[in-house]
């Protein structure tokens, strides 16, 4: 080989040694940039605890520089407590090939930062190091410490409080203090959790359905804060009177109620006492107001008859308690005016009777009607509305043909009885409202539950008081004193001559399908043409002087006379006759609206509008 040759043959390799040299030193100084951007610390000793290697953290985070750092011990950058186990962890990592600890590192200023260590074994060239990050946990520690003390401070609060706590999730009771479980006659807060109740289980039986709904509403967010005043029971069955607030918080990251609650039921039970003394003085005022045997009125009821005393008698009994009531009674009966007697009499008779008839709401608009509703909520919502429901608050809600309602109202009331409260329709703010129930109908609603068309939970919620009105062919005895009453009420004059003998024959010997109703009408119609007007049976015209005569009651109808000097126009005559088709038709089916609109042709939308326009109520 020539001299030339060597010299090329040298200069490649010492070209390919200069290549190698800089990967090496690119090398180098990605793997440097690479451990100065890991988080947290980075570091290589060996055996004898000697550092080898570390990032930049290190320095950062201890405070100490290189130099400083090449003259410390391993074990001297740790608090005096934790170094025997870091060095033991270092053992173990030689020994096993890895491991973790946790160590509080201190600073050159003195402070102390809490870490946690990974280490790894490695070999090189025969030689063994331990390469390991740290990971600061000081931020994570100190938030944990905050917690902690927060969460001990807090049980030192319910622990001093006077009002009972519990804090549960889900069904799972997680806190209660001393006052709590004191209520239950028990010794420590230890004993009542290992119980492991549900919270369910605390309530007396009758309000178990009342504390689901509350604490689903909670739970669900359908309510952030809710009152409650109910009864709970102990492990002996004994029942208590409480109240007390629920709250929806947020505990551990998962949505839970904390309830506080006192035990009431000394006051409650002076209130209960305080009150049936109260009603009890009412009704003996009110039995000693009516207390005679053949009164024959009550109110704006007129009858003597013994199936009315007996009617009394039950509005006497309904008046002193606040349980709901259910009048039944054929149309024309007097439903109404049995409803408002029980509320004038009652403890809530200066609050607003609020009477509903069920069947002349249209089906869209029955919850806007009861539950009102929000500005905007759909078209023509131009304000806000109240409900029935609002305006029955410590009042009475008359529920005329309550068999009328649907199922899903039902349901919907029935949470509004119930205390679960209800919401306006377009807002989600759940309203309560204290409001006792009197219901009517001429309908059998046991019948309707069994069709389905009625919630027997529903109907046992208004079926506590029942009262059933008879039928005006039932009580015939009271005729002549309802005929008298309405001749005074429809005269002029107010003064009204006694009915002709064969009059009062007639009308008592009428069946009346139209009850009381009917009655009010024909002699509406007796004053005002001088002749009695019967759809079943003969009609009487008669002169204030005449003999009777008996014609028949197709024939007894004479359309308005044309009188001179007077327009009787052809709308008038066609209204007039139009009234008199709707009232024979109402009398005929006995006041049945369903029956009567059907009879005619016609919606029952379309009845009540005339009904209410020709003054036939």
């Amino acid at each position: 080989m020539t001299d030339k040759n060597l010299v090329q043959k040298l200069e490649t390799q010492v070209a390919e040694l200069s290549a190698a040299l800089n990967d090496l030193e690119n090398q180098r100084q990605f793997f440097e940039a690479l451990l100065r951007g890991l988080p947290g610390i980075f570091y290589v000793f060996d055996e004898d605890l000697n550092i080898l290697l570390y990032n930049q953290n290190v320095t950062e985070v201890t405070g100490y520089q290189p130099d400083e750092i090449a003259d410390k011990d391993l074990l001297e950058l740790f608090e005096k407590p934790d170094r025997e186990r870091v060095r033991q962890s270092i053992r173990d990592v030689f020994v096993t090939g890895g491991g973790t600890t946790e160590a509080c590192m201190v600073t050159k200023g003195g402070s102390a930062r809490h870490f946690f260590f990974t280490g790894q074994r490695t070999n090189i060239d025969g030689v063994r190091y331990l390469v390991g990050v740290g990971q600061d946990l000081t931020l994570v520690k100190e938030a944990q410490k905050a917690i902690k003390e927060s969460e001990a401070l807090y049980k030192l609060f319910a622990e001093r409080m006077t009002e009972g706590v519990m804090l549960f999730t889900g069904v799972q009771i997680l806190f209660v203090n001393r006052a709590f479980v004191k209520m239950f006659n028990m010794e420590s807060p230890e004993e009542f959790l290992k119980q492991k109740k549900k919270p369910l289980d605390l309530a007396a039986d009758k309000y178990t359905v009342y504390f689901r709904e509350l604490y689903e509403a909670l739970a669900a967010g359908l309510a952030h804060e809710r009152f409650f005043q109910a009864r709970w029971k102990d492990a002996q069955g004994r029942e208590f009177w409480v109240e007390g607030r629920g709250n929806r918080i947020t505990w551990k990251g998962k949505p839970s109620i904390l309830v506080t609650a006192r035990d009431i039921t000394e006051s409650k039970q002076k209130e209960i006492s305080m009150r049936e003394e109260a009603d009890q003085l009412r009704r003996e005022n009110v039995n000693l107001r009516s207390s005679i045997k053949d009164r024959y009125r009550f109110g704006d009821i007129i009858g003597k008859s013994s199936a009315m005393q007996k009617v009394y008698e039950l509005i006497l009994n309904a008046a002193a308690t606040p349980a709901n009531v259910i009048i039944y009674g054929e149309s024309g009966t007097g439903k109404e005016l049995v409803a408002r007697a029980i509320h004038a009499m009652s403890s809530r008779a200066k609050n607003d009777f609020v009477p509903v008839n069920c069947a002349a709401i249209p089906e869209n608009l029955l919850e806007s009607e009861f539950f009102g509703h929000k500005k905007g909520a759909f078209t023509g919502a131009h304000t806000d509305k109240h409900g029935y429901l609002d305006l029955a608050d410590a009042g009475t809600l008359f529920l005329d043909e309550v068999g009328e309602l649907t199922p899903v109202l039902q349901v919907k009331l029935l949470r509004a009885i119930e205390g679960g409260g209800y919401t306006p329709v377009g807002s989600n703010v759940n309203k309560t409202s204290d409001f006792r129930i009197i219901a009517a109908t001429n309908r059998n609603l046991m019948d309707l539950v069994r069709l389905g068309k009625m919630r027997e939970d529903f109907f046992f919620r208004i079926h506590i008081i029942p009262i059933t009105l008879p039928s005006l062919r039932q009580r015939k005895d009271d005729i002549p004193l309802l005929a008298e009453h309405f001749l005074r009420q429809y005269s002029p004059d107010k003064k009204a001559a006694p009915l002709p003998g064969a009059v009062l024959d007639a009308l008592v010997n009428y069946d009346w399908p139209g009850n009381v109703r009917e009655l009010q009408n024909v002699i509406q119609r007796y004053l005002t043409v001088k002749r009695l007007d019967f759809l079943t049976s003969p009609s009487m015209g008669l002169a204030p002087t005449s003999a009777p005569r008996l014609a028949p009651a197709k024939e007894s109808f004479a359309a308005p006379d044309s009188h001179e000097g007077e327009d009787f126009a052809l709308k008038d005559a066609t209204a007039a006759m139009e009234k008199r088709v709707i009232q024979e038709a109402l009398d005929s089916n006995r006041w049945n609206k369903s029956k009567t609109a059907q009879a005619l042709g016609v919606s029952r939308k379309t009845l009540f509008r005339k009904m209410k326009r020709f003054g036939l109520n």
